[in-house]
């Protein structure tokens, strides 16, 4: 069997050491190729890359560019150079934790063949503010399947890192989809389509959330208004099959922007905290 690692890269060579070092001590008896998928770094991220090739048995495969091509362009160019059974994702600012994540996934595909891909729980690593959250796990599965229809209520993936993919449905992925902006959200409901999500319990992935972040960046009502913009592109793609539940994550959002300004919510806003309590009651 072999896995593709597609290690998404651009001036990261402030993590990327880490980030290597969560590879190549991954333990699995497959053949394991890394695809290195370098954006035109203007720092030493490549050269750190290489010293790494002597210190595994893992392959390394570069892709090369003339110039900078975009991470939508980036990702579909990783994505068609891979071969694998199974395709997991690296970013180059995160890293993995511990030796058995590759291969959690697999054995969890492998029980599971009806679901499309995977992806696990992970720690967000506040890297500016120097704290961590890891989301809480309730059930007493280790796994939990997931629908499109679920993740159209909101991202419940959070980042590609976290993520093992079929080789067999990356292989035929469709090529509108770079027309948008992709991630870990819409990869998700489009592999949705072909199986459901496995969700895994164990953490072992750290995403690093910090200023420079594409996403983290921009301030929670940026974040939100780029969300709705998103649901719209999405909504269309999907031939207005998941209408419905967009709606009503797009209906929360607004609130969160705009305030209630239904008559339900403009009656709430005017009425005493004491006497909702014992409406309440």
């Amino acid at each position: 069997m072999k896995v593709n690692i597609i290690l998404i890269t651009y001036n990261h060579a402030g993590y990327i050491r880490q980030t290597l070092e969560g590879i190549i001590m991954q333990q699995t008896p497959h053949d394991v190729e890394i695809i290195v998928a370098d954006d035109c770094s203007t720092d030493n991220t490549i050269e750190i890359i290489r010293e790494y090739e002597d210190k595994t048995s893992f392959s390394f495969t570069y892709l090369a560019k003339e110039h900078n091509v975009g991470y939508n362009r980036n990702y579909q160019l990783a994505f068609a150079a891979c071969t694998g059974d199974y395709i997991a994702i690296m970013e180059g600012d995160d890293y993995w934790i511990k030796p058995s994540h590759l291969q959690n996934h697999i054995e969890h595909l492998e029980k599971t063949p009806e679901a499309s891909m995977s992806y696990n729980r992970h720690i967000r690593l506040f890297e500016d503010q120097n704290r961590e959250e890891i989301f809480d796990w309730a059930d007493d599965k280790d796994y939990e399947p997931v629908t499109t229809e679920q993740l159209a209520m909101g991202n419940r993936i959070g980042n590609l890192s976290c993520c093992v993919f079929r080789g067999r449905l990356i292989q035929q992925l469709d090529p509108k989809l770079f027309d948008m902006e992709i991630a870990d959200w819409m990869l998700g409901m489009y592999m949705g389509q072909f199986g459901p999500l496995l969700y895994l319990k164990d953490v072992t992935t750290v995403y690093r959330i910090h200023d420079n972040g594409q996403w983290s960046k921009m301030n929670e009502k940026e974040q939100c208004i780029r969300v709705i913009e998103l649901i719209s592109q999405y909504d269309k793609y999907f031939n207005y099959k998941y209408t419905e539940v967009f709606t009503k994550h797009k209906r929360r959002l607004e609130i969160l922007l705009y305030g209630d300004k239904s008559f339900k919510g403009r009656i709430k806003s005017i009425t005493p905290e004491f006497i909702r309590k014992i409406v309440r009651k």
